[in-house]
């Protein structure tokens, strides 16, 4: 193992790029696609819910939005990955308190719970595209993807900047 070590960590800046771009992207591919589309058509279908042609465009955006949350889902993973490489690659001792740790916990118990329920919703069980056939599990699953929305957006907003912030300034 300690040869892999050794033959990995002139790597390590690599490996950091490539986390840093796995967290943007992951923290920010979404965002706008959300603030000025999805959300303008998920709340205007709950104000006019009698209307069509609201729901169509609704249904039409949540579906792209979810096809697009893929990119974000593998970006994911790929921060994952990355993480714990560096992690072990830089030797990190996990029981003294530091920046590194402050991200870990936030990533295991903010992060990734989150990120599970939003796999679900967007492309397995909770999967719009997959329930098109079933206009009332449509509806269902559309109106806990709302929900999902309200509770994660205030999470993200905040949580996503100061991520960011912790990695760049390492403040403890």
């Amino acid at each position: 193992m300690e040869e892999l070590r050794a033959g990995l960590a002139p790597w390590y800046s690599y490996v950091k790029a490539i986390h840093v771009l796995s967290a943007a992207i992951w923290g920010f591919s979404t965002a706008v696609a959300w603030a000025f589309y999805l959300k303008p058509a998920l709340a205007s279908a709950r104000r006019h819910p009698d209307d069509p042609t609201r729901r169509a465009r609704r249904n039409e955006l949540m579906e792209r939005f979810d096809r697009g949350a893929s990119f974000e889902h593998v970006a994911l993973v790929v921060l994952v990955v990355t993480a714990v490489l560096m992690l072990w690659l830089g030797r990190v001792d996990l029981t003294q308190w530091s920046f590194i740790t402050a991200m870990l916990w936030l990533g295991i118990l903010v992060i990734l719970p989150m990120e599970a329920v939003d796999i679900w919703l967007s492309h397995m069980g909770g999967s719009k595209a997959h329930a098109r056939e079933d206009p009332e599990r449509y509806e269902r699953l559309m109106e806990l993807h709302w929900i999902f929305f309200r509770i994660t957006e205030p999470l993200v907003v905040i949580l996503v900047p100061t991520m960011f912030v912790i990695a760049i300034a390492k403040p403890f």
